[in-house]
């Protein structure tokens, strides 16, 4: 069988979540390099060894032609994401000051307070959908209020990110684009007039971390966090909290000690996997198994494939609440590993407990609706229909 007959199509929107699963796998066990004619032409990646193998190559496996296929012509490149050396390195000290663990841990009272603000608008009423009530909204919250922004005005960032990533791949996309710079440049001019201790006055300065940074710069590097930070952080939360409810006895046990807390977000990131797809392009010829890939192709590495690689995760389907070895590559590997991961897992952490601590008998309500690929790699929560005991409105 000609080994394209089984190529993912990334950007069919119209494929369901079963779809999209069933092919990682069918071109996981096939071969270790599937060929697609489809977008240009690239190669599909999928079994653990070879993605990560590449994600820890950075010279053979370039960023700097973009991570998604096609390319988006339609974005500035993404610090730090989308650079190779020694740029990359330039951008990611930029990126790092407020995305540290020291950081994070200093930050965790305000992504107590967001969680706890959205669980106030729903905690009354006995029941919500925790897609909109709290999954989807509390990440790109989070993110508004590090760089700076006030609780108000970060839902409105939240908004604007929603629009611009929905908008990818669509004729509207010029348009959400120019709203989102245009807000960022709005923020920036008052920090000019109205410095503070925050992120966006730093910004704003033309200078942060010892980097020249001008208004394009500025828009690239909000756009890398607010977006950047937003829908795989909300993907991730759904599918925490889905396995939390689903999974016979965890939620129990996590109610009884959490503890255990730390291993079930790591399970739950490796089985959810919520950026799935990242492109490369080769700067020489490689060979995998035995396939030669010439310089100058482009590769899709797929990450959620190798995350349920038997080859290297024992029963790869099953939530294992007990599993050691996870060295799942939901955050990718090597130098462009995600910097966000700190405040991702502070997040996850953090918005369950209040959720259990809050709404401590908190249950599904009919079958949750799970996308297939969104954006050409997001595989995230449509709705999480959810029914507990209100809280008391006094």
């Amino acid at each position: 069988m000609n080994n394209e007959d089984l190529a993912l199509d990334h950007l069919d929107a119209t494929l369901s979540t079963k779809d999209v699963r069933k092919a990682h796998a069918e071109m996981r066990e096939l071969c270790p390099v599937v060929h697609s004619g489809r977008h240009g032409g690239f190669d599909f990646l999928t079994r653990y060894e070879n993605v990560r193998a590449a994600l820890t190559d950075p010279d053979s496996f370039s960023s700097a032609d973009g991570v998604h296929v096609p390319a988006n012509a339609e974005l500035p490149p993404v610090p730090a994401l989308e650079f190779d050396e020694p740029d990359h390195a330039q951008w990611r000290r930029v990126l790092d000051g407020p995305l540290t663990p020291r950081a994070v841990r200093a930050f965790e009272p305000v992504i107590t307070e967001v969680a706890d603000l959205l669980i106030d608008e729903f905690a009354t009423a006995g029941a919500a959908d925790l897609v909109e009530r709290f999954t989807e909204p509390l990440p790109a919250i989070v993110i508004g209020r590090m760089i700076g922004l006030g609780q108000a005005e970060a839902v409105r960032a939240r908004g604007i990110a929603a629009s611009l990533f929905a908008a990818m791949g669509s004729e509207e996309f010029p348009d959400r684009f120019a709203e989102f710079t245009e807000h960022t440049q709005r923020w920036l001019a008052e920090r000019r007039d109205n410095p503070r201790d925050d992120l966006l006055t730093e910004m704003a300065s033309g200078v942060v971390q010892g980097k020249e940074i001008d208004e394009a710069g500025a828009a690239g590097l909000l756009l890398a966090y607010i977006v950047g930070g937003h829908h795989s952080t909300g993907s991730a939360l759904g599918g925490l909290i889905r396995h939390v409810l689903t999974v016979p006895g965890l939620r129990d046990d996590l109610l009884a000690d959490r503890r255990a807390l730390p291993r079930v977000v790591e399970e739950s990131l490796r089985l959810t996997t919520p950026l799935q797809l990242f492109a490369r392009t080769l700067r020489c010829p490689v060979r995998i198994g035995d396939q030669d890939l010439a310089e100058g192709g482009r590769v899709l590495l797929d990450l959620a494939a190798a995350n349920r690689d038997p080859r290297e995760f024992t029963d790869p389907e099953e939530f294992d609440r007990q599993r050691t070895r996870n060295r799942h590559v939901s955050f990718g590997a090597g130098i462009h590993v995600c910097q966000g991961q700190h405040l991702a897992r502070a997040e996850l952490r953090i918005s369950l407990t209040r959720l259990l601590d809050r709404l401590p008998d908190l249950r599904l309500d009919g079958q949750p609706v799970e996308s297939g690929l969104v954006g050409g790699s997001l595989m995230t929560h449509f709705a999480l229909p959810v029914v507990f005991t209100p809280e008391s409105a006094a």
